[in-house]
């Protein structure tokens, strides 16, 4: 073979491999996925929302936000149905939503992140998890009713760290999963479980609480009484101790009726609101009658209407109702309490 005809056919020889090559650039950029660059919620609706509702199958929780004490605060509806109207037949929970949970969920829910297109189709939405009764869905909706944002979040990529998504009208959706701490009903993953709210009472620490009233059962049947004030020594310390103590879970206050009743503390702020926390006998072991867990029930008044003058109950702007929550504490956490009263 002479050089000449070498040259040819090792010319033609690379001109098939770069025709190859871009055939097969060509194949890729064809098959390479669709992205978008989105936020789920747009931030400028933020500062308006007044309803966030969660569905995870069967249940739900409705989270709102209204005036308390001249504050926007968010509160939570959960439980068996919602409110009846009627206190002695409505088994609804009514809470404080926890605000550092509120705003990273909003937070999350605002950053603008990249998603991409999965599906188009409208058949098989099942096999993503988003079909009619599968998934979590987010609602969100403004002051008037108008729902700004409505995301359905379905299953989990093979990885588990990517999840399938999508809205009423758009494609299926897949992103990073950063949404797992909120995609839930539970109450509990929502809710203030501090003992005593600081929200509720308008303080910021316990250098605001001026006075403490504990009452505790005695083995006589009645009651010793020790009250705290800030010139006392120990005042400071004990009021820390107590504002840092949390529920284990949440339950209806109807669960502790008719319970011994073991401890009542009363918490006075300078700014004239209240709390008072009754403490009962929980559940009781069925073999050695050994106690092992306690019902603490807060209730709050004297808290600010709109205009600055005292009222009773929790109420704002009219959407914000009594709040209707307690708590199951371990014995550890009622050793607490009992400390507080030596």
């Amino acid at each position: 073979m002479t050089e000449k005809k070498y040259l040819s056919l090792l010319g033609a020889a690379c001109l098939v491999v770069a025709l190859l090559c871009v055939v097969a650039l060509l194949g890729r950029q064809s098959r390479r996925q669709e992205q978008v660059e989105t936020a789920l919620l747009n931030s400028s609706y933020s500062p308006n929302l007044s309803q966030v509702d969660i569905a995870e199958g069967e249940t739900s929780i409705s989270l709102h936000r209204g005036n308390v004490s001249g504050r926007l605060l968010w509160w939570g509806r959960a439980g068996l149905g919602m409110a009846t109207g009627n206190p002695a037949t409505d088994k609804s929970l009514v809470f404080l939503v926890d605000p550092v949970v509120m705003n990273e969920f909003l937070s999350t829910m605002e950053e603008v992140r990249s998603l991409t297109v999965v599906s188009r189709k409208r058949d098989n939405l099942s096999s993503f998890g988003l079909d009619d009764g599968q998934g979590v869905r987010a609602s969100f909706s403004l002051s008037d009713g108008a729902t700004v944002s409505q995301i359905l979040f379905g299953d989990r990529n093979y990885s588990g760290h990517r999840i399938y998504l999508k809205t009423p009208d758009s494609p299926v959706y897949q992103g990073q999963d950063q949404f797992y701490p909120w995609l839930t009903s539970s109450a509990k993953s929502w809710a203030d479980m501090a003992l005593v709210s600081q929200q509720l009472l308008g303080i910021s620490g316990g250098d605001q609480v001026q006075r403490l009233t504990m009452r505790c059962a005695s083995k006589d049947g009645g009651f010793s009484q020790l009250v705290l004030v800030p010139t006392q020594e120990d005042f400071s310390s004990k009021v820390s101790r107590l504002l840092s103590l949390r529920g284990g879970s949440l339950i209806h206050p109807q669960v502790a009726e008719g319970r011994p009743l073991l401890a009542e503390i009363a918490v006075d702020t300078g700014f004239g609101t209240s709390a008072t926390l009754r403490v009962y006998q929980g559940n009781q072991s069925q073999t050695d009658q050994e106690i092992s867990s306690y019902y603490l029930v807060p209730q709050y008044s004297n808290l600010l209407e709109n205009n600055g003058s005292a009222g009773s109950g929790v109420r704002g702007d009219g959407s914000v109702p009594t709040m209707c929550y307690g708590f199951e504490i371990s014995g550890w956490t009622w050793d607490s309490i009992r400390t507080l009263m030596e």
